[in-house]
């Protein structure tokens, strides 16, 4: 370390490059002085301060040794494979385990001398098993990725599986839209042609009895004419009456044509009213990709069935997930109602829960876990809360109703009543309170097998927005001034009899 002190630049600090000596002794490289000397005046000596007015000279034996030591080193460095310390230049033979750097003998000796250390060849194979050992599981994943083992391609082919099942239901559902629509089309066109028959008929009626009737008239005054001229002179009078007459004008009205609006007023209101029975409104939507591969979701995502899964099906799912289907859409706000069908099921678990993201895969149906609902073993029912009631039932509901309410507590934050009702009877059954004010997700979860619990389709009502006339629009208004002038005429009458009274007195 001193050596290269020596043999370094005062100015730069680096080994001399082309080195100069000045008239004081001291030398520098040629361009460290020469930039130097030209920021001075007086030509001083960056080391001594010394004046030099002689230009620096080449220092030629300083030259020679850098030349050599830098020649030396570059031979030691590669004969010890690049492993010297640079600090002392000793080859690096040993590893400090609590500073985790590679050191020389004489490091071990001052800076690391109280350290664990252990030989360098040794720490290098142990790192290098440890790294080995660290990178088997991806180069297992790897492997899995390259020969179609991994549980990526098993998601990829199963978005597939999907993505064909989805358009399969897509079809079919449309389908279903296409023959309602082509069923409507059919019996509105055949109402169209009844009429048309119906009304045809009876002008064709119209036109006999008149062709009749006139063809009637017309031999009949055609042989009148033919009568002896005093006969004809005699008759003419009426005979000319019976010529003049002729059919009366059809009168063109709706009974007479088509009636052309009774088919296409509000023609697609009327059929989309008509499509509420095969296009229901649930009220909420089943999500198939929470559920268990043994879970069979219906193609309108309305109702699950607990059923053996086919070994050839696609399966993406672990089978650790928790055995439920969530609904689609969670609820921060507002009050919802849905009815579950649980027909003749014995076994079966309905309610809210908190969100996929906020509770474990596998956990126990309990508040703690996020789920507060009513639950069926057998004969027995109880609340999914934190005391888990027992709940006393007259009868087994075959329709659920839940109803969720969003309210605040004492302290102004936000929280939820759940109440559950039997819908067919609408009674009552049980309610939870105090439920966290998070976003909640209907589930369900059907035990019994084979048997499904199914989402009921809401009533929609529709309604036709009226424009209202002026009289309507203003009635209340109407019937307030005609109030107020009642009550005038009435002061008015009252004040008039008592002016007379008084003046009569």
């Amino acid at each position: 370390m001193a050596l290269d002190d020596e043999l370094s630049c005062p100015v730069c600090t680096e080994f001399f490059n082309d080195p100069v000596l000045l008239s004081c002794g001291h030398s520098f490289c040629r361009q460290c002085i020469n930039d130097n000397l030209s920021l001075s005046i007086f030509r001083k000596c960056p080391v001594c301060q010394q004046a030099s007015p002689q230009p620096p000279v080449p220092n030629l034996s300083l030259r020679d040794t850098c030349e050599a030591y830098l020649r030396e080193q570059n031979t030691r460095r590669e004969s010890s494979g690049g492993q010297e310390c640079e600090i002392h230049g000793e080859v690096i033979k040993l590893f400090c385990q609590t500073d985790g750097k590679a050191i020389c003998a004489k490091c071990k000796r001052h800076e690391h001398e109280r350290h664990k250390t252990q030989p360098l060849q040794q720490a290098i194979r142990q790192r290098k098993g440890n790294l080995k050992a660290d990178l088997r599981p991806a180069e297992k994943t790897l492997w899995s990725l390259q020969n179609g083992a991994a549980q990526h391609n098993k998601i990829s082919k199963f978005i597939q599986y999907q993505s064909q099942m989805t358009e399969r239901s897509i079809r079919m559902e449309f389908q279903k839209i296409h023959q309602f629509l082509k069923k409507e089309e059919e019996s509105r066109i055949v109402a169209l042609h009844e009429e048309e028959k119906e009304k045809g008929e009876k002008m064709e009626k119209s036109i006999r009895e008149g062709i009749l009737s006139l063809s009637g008239r017309v031999r009949e005054v055609e042989e009148q004419i033919e009568d002896d001229d005093i006969t004809f002179l005699k008759n003419y009078p009426r005979i000319l009456n019976r010529a003049k007459y002729t059919l009366p004008d059809v009168e063109l009205s709706s009974q007479t044509l088509i009636d052309v609006p009774k088919h296409l007023g509000n023609m697609k209101y009327q059929v989309w009213e008509k499509m509420k029975d095969i296009c229901p409104f649930y009220p909420v939507i089943l999500n198939p990709n929470t559920s268990l591969p043994d879970f069979s979701v219906s193609d309108d995502l309305a109702s699950v069935t607990s059923c053996s899964r086919r070994p050839d099906e696609p399966n993406a799912f672990p089978q650790h997930r928790s055995r439920m289907v969530l609904g689609t859409v969670g609820y921060w706000n507002g009050v919802h109602t849905w009815d579950i069908e649980v027909g003749n099921s014995r076994h079966w678990s309905l309610g809210v829960c908190l969100g996929r993201s906020r509770i474990p895969i596998t956990q126990s149906l309990t508040p703690a876990n996020g789920f507060w609902g009513l639950r069926r073993d057998g004969d027995s029912y109880r609340l999914i809360d934190f005391r888990m009631s027992k709940v006393k039932m007259r009868g087994n509901p075959e329709l659920v109703r839940v109803k969720l309410e969003c309210g605040r507590d004492r302290r102004g934050m936000g929280q939820w009543l759940v109440r559950f009702f039997d819908a067919r009877s609408d009674k009552f059954i049980a309610y939870i309170d105090e439920v966290p004010g998070s976003e909640l997700f209907p589930f369900v979860i059907p035990k019994d097998q084979s048997a499904s619990l199914r989402i009921v389709p809401a009533d929609i009502i529709l309604t036709v927005d009226k424009k209202l006339g002026f009289f309507d629009r203003h009635i209340t208004v109407i019937l307030i001034c005609l109030c107020v002038f009642m009550i005038i005429f009435m002061i008015l009458v009252w004040a008039i009899q008592r002016c007379k009274t008084c003046t009569s007195g």
